[in-house]
């Protein structure tokens, strides 16, 4: 599928395909994540996104390792995910699938977010975790 709105920055890049809003973005390739760099990775996405939340496709193969600090600082809700309601995780490379595993079982995010080595099963569980939340929404709507 075409890349829609393509945008890069120094380790991320951001994109959209079709028309339902979900943010792809992908890393740069054998990025060793420290603090320094999530912190800019945060910051790019919310300027990508122009501070609006957003239901993400990260593909994660080109992680190589992330330190302790940027794991805990990109699962804290005033951090990394901040602007996120929900996020499909994307790689087949061995390495980046214990990393998100190992990201996952340590700091748990507050917002749905699961792995995947498919990136149509990732799209698919996304329009699905996006459609459920729109539901509850106007649920919550009728009631008060």
């Amino acid at each position: 599928m075409e890349k829609i709105d393509f945008k890069e920055f120094s380790n991320t890049s951001f994109w959209k395909e079709g028309d339902d809003d979900i943010i792809f973005f992908t890393y740069s390739p054998n990025l060793e994540m420290g603090i320094s760099d999530a912190k800019e990775i945060v910051k790019n996405r919310l300027e990508y996104t122009n501070g609006k939340s957003a239901y993400v496709l990260v593909d994660a193969t080109n992680i190589k390792s992330t330190t302790k600090e940027a794991r805990e600082y990109m699962s804290d809700p005033m951090g990394g995910l901040s602007g996120i309601l929900g996020g499909a995780f994307l790689s087949n490379k061995i390495v980046t699938t214990v990393i998100v595993n190992l990201f996952f079982k340590i700091n748990q995010p507050s917002v749905p977010a699961k792995f995947f080595t498919d990136k149509e099963e990732a799209l698919n569980w996304l329009k699905k975790i996006k459609a459920e939340n729109s539901e509850k929404a106007v649920a919550h709507e009728h009631r008060n």
